[in-house]
């Protein structure tokens, strides 16, 4: 029910007034793929900052949750009913909990908020193509960004697909406060972007060191490489 309110619910808690309104949601059915799929994410935790997603790859829960409603590949007003509500919800909180938090929301992230965005993506790319394995090769890349990097990956994310002044203005001061990093695939340790380098393979492992390249290899990319590689590689 949040998600469906707009910017200007009193009484809901992710609401912000914002001097830049959105276009007007078009007509939300009661049922649906979309309102399913709202509805089924709710009951997962998708909406709820206290889910931390902890033990759970953002990637994997997506590419799995959305095996649930193959309709999504062929129904592009159902995708794009979907994709309009998430990043209102995405953007709304952002820009709530940074009023309110203040100088520390820069500097962490919720489990939640890169779930949400990973689906985001994930929606917009079954537009893209209708190859599941190149689906699921970009999906893959661009949740590793999403879940190694840091509120400048994710502020980004959502104030590319939105004409929100004042989202564009978090993203500006966002960019001025986080640095760009990393997380490298054999060390788990975070790095500024610019010192890590890509797996020529697969184009998705980065790591900060041909050391931990190697061990990285050793411990099972060396398979992963293989199946993770861009279509028609």
């Amino acid at each position: 029910p949040t998600i469906l309110r707009d910017n200007s619910a009193s009484n809901n808690t992710a609401a912000f007034s914002c001097e830049h309104r959105l276009a007007a949601l078009p007509p939300i059915p009661r049922e649906g793929p979309a309102v399913s799929l709202m509805n089924y994410i709710a009951g997962e935790g998708f909406f709820d900052r206290a889910t931390t997603f902890a033990d759970v790859n953002p990637i994997n829960c997506c590419l799995m949750s959305m095996q649930g409603f193959p309709e999504f590949k062929e129904e592009e007003s159902e995708r794009s009913l979907a994709i309009d509500l998430l990043l209102r919800f995405v953007r709304n909180v952002f820009l709530h909990d940074s009023s309110v938090e203040g100088e520390t929301w820069f500097h962490k992230r919720r489990g939640n908020e890169i779930v949400i965005c990973t689906m985001i993506n994930l929606l917009e790319l079954l537009k893209t193509s209708s190859v599941w394995t190149v689906v699921e090769w970009r999906a893959i890349k661009m949740g590793n960004k999403l879940t190694g990097g840091n509120r400048r990956d994710l502020v980004k994310f959502v104030a590319k697909r939105l004409p929100c002044a004042c989202l564009k203005k978090l993203h500006s001061a966002t960019r001025k406060k986080v640095a760009k990093i990393g997380v490298c695939d054999g060390c788990r340790k975070q790095f500024p972007s610019s010192d890590l380098y890509v797996c020529t393979g697969c184009m998705i492992a980065e790591y900060c060191s041909k050391e931990c390249q190697r061990a990285h290899w050793s411990r099972g990319h060396k398979g992963d490489c293989i199946s993770l590689r861009p279509p028609g590689r």
